[in-house]
């Protein structure tokens, strides 16, 4: 329990995703990745949502196989509130990639055209380039930390 509120914090705070060079996934399939095109409405969800306790974070860094050197551009924490959609433009996308830490709550990412359900602890990374709109669920708040990426 202890480990979960420091990391949170780590998360908030913003210095835990500053990524320590040349850390990468073991295999490209690891990798979130908007060119896995599965059948399965769930592996489609698992090559997009990681668990937050899944995660292998370094004593600094808690992405440092997935963002390569990025550092964090800038970022904060949004509370969606029920059934709030985020960016109501008919297309969202940044140059850089941004990531999504839901703190608590649940709710939907669609990303390019396909709907990943996040709940409380689910981390979401979206490419540079990628349409996304975060959606809330209607019975509660969804909050997130999110940060945009450095460029390369």
């Amino acid at each position: 329990m202890i480990y979960r509120r420091v990391l949170l914090s780590v998360v908030l705070a913003g210095c835990c995703l500053l990524v320590a060079a040349g850390q990468l996934p073991k295999s490209p399939s690891d990798k979130p990745d908007k060119s896995d095109k599965s059948d399965s409405k769930s592996s489609k969800t698992a090559s997009r949502v990681l668990r937050i306790n899944k995660l292998k974070p370094s004593d600094t860094r808690l992405l440092p196989e997935w963002l390569g050197n990025k550092k964090i551009a800038r970022g904060g924490v949004y509370v969606f509130q029920p059934g709030e959609i985020a960016h109501p433009e008919p297309r969202h996308v940044h140059d850089v990639d941004e990531v999504f830490i839901f703190i608590q709550g649940k709710g939907v990412i669609p990303i390019d055209g396909v709907e990943y359900p996040v709940k409380t602890g689910d981390v979401v990374i979206v490419r540079a380039g990628e349409d996304h709109h975060t959606r809330s669920s209607v019975e509660e708040p969804l909050v997130a930390a999110w940060y945009l990426m450095e460029k390369e």
